[in-house]
């Protein structure tokens, strides 16, 4: 499986950071690619590539806050997830993630 995602919070930093790191260890650990865009603090420093988002099997949104460029996703599954589900239960959000996928 091949994966985007988006984390979102208020700075930037902490929470952004620490679900895209989990997201990243539970979609290693499975043998899944993941590619990441950290978003929060009024800048978005790595941008998901149009290569990314069109090889992606399904878009993960991972915030607190609203994101920018969600019309990137339009013709994309989209699992939104709360960053501290993210943090907390990779695995969880991964397991959706296998099944919105499969249906």
């Amino acid at each position: 499986m091949k994966i985007a995602l988006i984390t979102a919070c208020l700075a930037g930093v902490a929470h952004s950071k620490m679900a895209a790191l989990a997201l990243k260890k539970e979609a290693k650990k499975r043998g899944y690619e993941i590619a990441v865009e950290e978003q929060g603090g009024h800048k978005i420093p790595i941008k998901l590539s149009k290569q990314d988002i069109a090889e992606s099997d399904i878009v993960i949104i991972a915030k607190m806050v609203s994101i920018s460029g969600k019309e990137r996703f339009k013709d994309k599954t989209i699992l939104d997830v709360s960053v501290n589900q993210a943090v907390r239960k990779p695995g969880l959000i991964l397991d959706k993630a296998e099944d919105l996928i499969s249906n």
